[in-house]
């Protein structure tokens, strides 16, 4: 176990031990996330404080994930099985593959791209009873309207920034109570 704990800062090694309760880790690019998930993993299993199917590490990217499944592999004795690494989508994809049936969904369903998605949006946009949220403008403008709101950027932070002529119309309309 020791070799699971060596080298990491106080910090990390708060993050790797913390036994009550969930954790949620955030943290700056470079700052160990992985390595703390890691070998958080890995006390976790060698502790007996979960077992291999109780554990779920999901991450933004393919390739942080498959790091993540390359450090778990080497910090577990005899590798892992039953423990889920992967990426938000894919991770939602299964669940959709492996419920298809119970969720109403045809098990060959196909997860659009996003330039399919603005398509077929752009296509069936009238079929939806939709009143409120009928755009007036491109609806691709949904990735311009996100970013912000993602990064929560409110209209009066937007304002302040330069930005093509769409977002400042985007801004003025947008009810401020949609931006929470």
């Amino acid at each position: 176990m020791n070799n699971i704990l060596e080298g990491l800062n106080k910090e990390q090694l708060q993050a790797v031990t913390h036994k009550e309760g969930p954790l949620l880790i955030i943290a700056g690019a470079g700052t160990g996330k992985t390595t703390v998930i890691t070998r958080r993993i890995a006390w976790l299993l060698s502790e007996g404080l979960a077992k291999t199917g109780e554990i779920l590490a999901l991450t933004f990217t393919d390739k942080a994930s498959h790091e993540m499944q390359e450090r778990v592999d080497i910090l577990v004795p005899y590798g892992y099985t039953d423990i889920w690494i992967s990426t938000f989508h894919a991770f939602g994809d299964r669940i959709l593959r492996e419920n298809a049936i119970i969720a109403g969904l045809d098990p060959d369903f196909k997860v659009l791209t996003q330039s399919e998605a603005a398509v077929f949006f752009r296509e069936h946009l009238f079929e939806f009873e939709l009143s409120y949220f009928r755009p007036l403008a491109d609806p691709t403008a949904k990735t311009r309207i996100s970013h912000p709101k993602l990064t929560l950027n409110t209209p009066r932070i937007l304002q302040l920034k330069p930005k093509p002529l769409l977002m400042t119309r985007l801004c003025k309309s947008w009810p401020s109570s949609r931006w929470r």
